[in-house]
């Protein structure tokens, strides 16, 4: 009876467990292409697939089970916004799949009888069913399980269960007869073999030569580029691409915004001031759980380096609660102790006055030139002059200069020995220096130091922008877009004083969307040359956009003008393998037919050409060889074992290799490996031909997305 009771309680269980599967499962080893769902809704229409409806109900159901799937990986029970935008995007172009795939199964005639339906459930249930009713000792109660399906007060979820059922088998018959044709002959099964298990051990000098300087590749002539083009625009070909410029509007956090999470950090910070010291790590926890997007900080130790300019630990004592800006987060935090480190940090910022960049080191002429330049900084900031602004002007550090010299918290270690003592010797506000460093001349202020360190707990919060701004936002969007509709896309920006961005790369359909908005590109690839779309949300960039679709470029090579910097580059590698031949040519002849490279090549006294032994497959790459020169697998399996091969060309250069052994696997090994390289080949070409399908659909596919705003 236990058991029994056990089974009935679980059954909601186990119809979660399988609609997860079904939802989550890898539709065909697509890599998750949607869930199952009927294309019967009425709900309201969320857009069209080739006049195939796509209602929220099947979009929902695909968002909800993406949800689940992100939250179970992370490991956490909220997503943050920009998290769930992208899943959104995600489902949306699963739902095109899905109805894609479900148009085809219409056309195909494809069906599934209630007996399928009955014999899967009951003689064939999924593994991930099967466990539910599967005991301790691994044994299976078909027959809990069965009555547990009969049982009356499982009908709901039995009928639910049943449509799961019938809609998997549905698409697994849709996609045996998809790749019915698939065939893999004896003769693909060995190539595929011997590629995989064959080996050559083969012993090479290369003439490589180095990358083509810029002087190099603009000295190409424009008739070599052009014959070059001419007989590889085939390396040239783009898809159809949309060029496009836009102004953005970026959810940027306002002061209002701020104020909002410094509120959300007094309210933390009391609440872990209450806390006991015993508790307060899981007190802070559940606080990041209720109010932050960010995991909390549970207990360690943090510097100054940490801290950055934020000073406002320096007065606390071990209990007391604060506020501090760590690691560039706003965070209420706990102190549980305050430790000295006995290595100080030092808050410095410096000038650095660098010497010219030459080759060979600067002369001494050019090292007083700076020292010079470095004394007279001294001498104005001594008198008086702003260390930032002298520091923004003239430091050669830009990292630093552009922060006014500013270095942080550092440990004096990372000054030269020269440096050291003097800057742990001087007091706040000194300048010392100049000190002559590797790279130039160092003037440095000390402006600080500290031994302390601090173990807390604590809750980062990000600032981020409120609704209210978000929606401030969007309305200047919306307005900028009526008024580039109607007094042209530049003159609004020019008038409201925004900028155009013009330089982002064309779109495409395929891959990844740009922007990660498969929304804005499908705007794009429905609009008309001269559009202004919709003010749209571009999620991962935080900000709304409005776009001009400036450039429609059909598929082709691409205008030799536009690559003609790739052409020159590549000419440039051509002429410079072809230098190679002589030398390549002069050794082999000194090798012979049989000789020993290794001997040659020290003979020659030219260390570059130390032969290297490598071991090769018939289409492998390997280290030491530039990718792709298969040339040299070419030549070691026709060649005889103990021979030496003329100069060999590859793109990369030249190459004299001997083949010191190989080995070929025996038709025997091949037979015994044949049925699992076939079923490898089988189900890589299932894969290829459901993809290749899918893209071609929906390339082609008149998708209509009522997602877009309507103006």
């Amino acid at each position: 009876m236990p058991v029994m009771t056990k089974m009935r309680d679980s059954m909601p269980v186990v119809f979660a467990v399988l609609a997860g599967i079904f939802l989550l499962m890898i539709i065909f080893e697509w890599g998750g292409q949607g869930t199952i769902f009927s294309p019967k809704g009425d709900a309201e229409t969320l857009g069209t697939v080739n006049g195939y409806k796509i209602t929220n109900k099947d979009y929902n159901q695909i968002y909800e089970s993406l949800i689940a799937q992100a939250k179970a990986k992370e490991k956490k029970t909220n997503l943050t916004e920009t998290e769930e935008e992208d899943i959104s995007e995600n489902a949306w172009d699963q739902a095109i799949s899905q109805a894609l795939m479900n148009r085809s199964i219409e056309k195909m005639g494809i069906t599934v009888t209630d007996q399928e339906v009955r014999d899967a459930l009951f003689s064939n249930p999924p593994a991930e069913i099967r466990q539910q009713f599967t005991d301790s000792l691994g044994q299976f109660h078909q027959d809990v399980y069965i009555k547990q399906l009969r049982d009356p007060r499982n009908d709901s979820i039995v009928r639910i269960l049943e449509a799961q059922t019938r809609d998997n088998i549905l698409h697994v018959k849709w996609q045996e007869a998809m790749v019915s044709t698939v065939r893999v002959t004896d003769t693909e099964a060995y190539i595929r073999f011997m590629t995989d298990s064959a080996k050559a051990m083969v012993q090479v000098i290369k003439f490589v030569p180095p990358q083509p300087t810029p002087q190099q590749i603009s000295q190409v002539s424009q008739q070599d580029a052009q014959a070059y083009y001419d007989s590889h625009s085939w390396l040239y070909k783009r898809d159809d691409q949309r060029k496009f410029k836009f102004v953005a509007f970026p959810f940027t956090p306002n002061a209002r915004d701020s104020a909002l999470a410094m509120e959300t950090a007094n309210t933390i910070k009391a609440r872990l001031a209450e806390a006991s010291l015993n508790t307060v790590d899981t007190v802070a926890k559940e606080l990041a759980q209720d109010y932050s997007d960010l995991p909390y900080m549970p207990r360690h130790v943090i510097t100054m380096h940490e801290l950055v300019n934020d000073t406002s630990l320096m007065n606390t004592k071990p209990g007391d609660a604060a506020i501090a800006t760590v690691m560039g987060r706003l965070t209420p935090l706990r102190v549980l102790s305050i430790m000295d480190t006995a290595i100080p940090l030092y808050r410095v910022r410096h000038i650095e006055v660098g010497f010219p960049p030459v080759q060979g080191g600067p002369s001494q002429q050019q090292r007083d030139s700076t020292k010079a330049v470095a004394d007279q900084l001294v001498a104005q900031i001594k008198a008086g002059a702003d260390f930032a602004k002298l520091a923004e002007q003239h430091s050669t550090d830009l990292h630093s200069a552009s922060k006014g010299g500013d270095m942080g918290w550092l440990d004096t270690g990372v000054f030269p020995k020269a440096v050291r003592a003097e800057a742990a010797q001087a007091k706040f506000g000194e300048v010392v220096g100049p000190f002559e460093t590797p790279r130039g001349y160092d003037i440095l202020e000390v402006m600080g130091a500290t031994h302390r360190a601090w173990d807390i707990v604590g809750v980062p919060l990000l600032i981020k922008p409120s609704h209210q701004t978000t929606l401030m936002e969007t309305q200047m969007a919306n307005i900028f877009r009526e008024q580039a509709a109607k007094n042209g896309f530049d003159e609004a920006a020019k008038a409201a004083g925004y900028r155009v961005y013009s330089d982002a790369p064309p779109a495409e359909q395929k891959g990844t969307p740009i922007f990660g908005s498969h929304l804005f590109v499908d705007w794009l690839f429905s609009a008309s040359q001269g559009d202004v779309s919709p003010a749209l949300k571009m999620s991962k960039q935080h900000m709304m956009m409005v776009a001009q679709l400036t450039e429609v470029l059909p598929a082709g090579p691409q205008p030799l003008e536009e690559v003609k910097s790739r052409v020159q580059e590549a000419v440039a590698m051509k002429q410079a393998v072809a230098s190679m031949a002589p030398r390549a040519k002069q050794l082999a002849a000194q090798i012979g037919p049989n000789g020993d490279l290794a001997a040659v090549a020290a003979a020659s006294g030219d260390a570059s050409l130390t032969p290297v032994t490598v071991v090769m497959g018939p289409a492998e790459s390997v280290n030491g060889i530039p990718t792709g020169e298969y040339v040299i697998n070419n030549w070691a399996y026709s060649a005889q074992p103990g021979s030496v091969s003329p100069p060999l060309k590859g793109e990369h250069g030249y190459y004299i290799a001997k083949l010191m052994g190989r080995n070929i696997p025996s038709q025997k090994e091949f037979e015994t490996a044949k049925p699992n390289i076939v079923r490898t080949i089988f189900q890589e070409r299932e894969q290829r031909m459901l993809l290749d399908w899918m893209d071609k659909q929906k390339a082609k596919a008149k998708i209509v997305d009522y997602r877009i705003p309507q103006r």
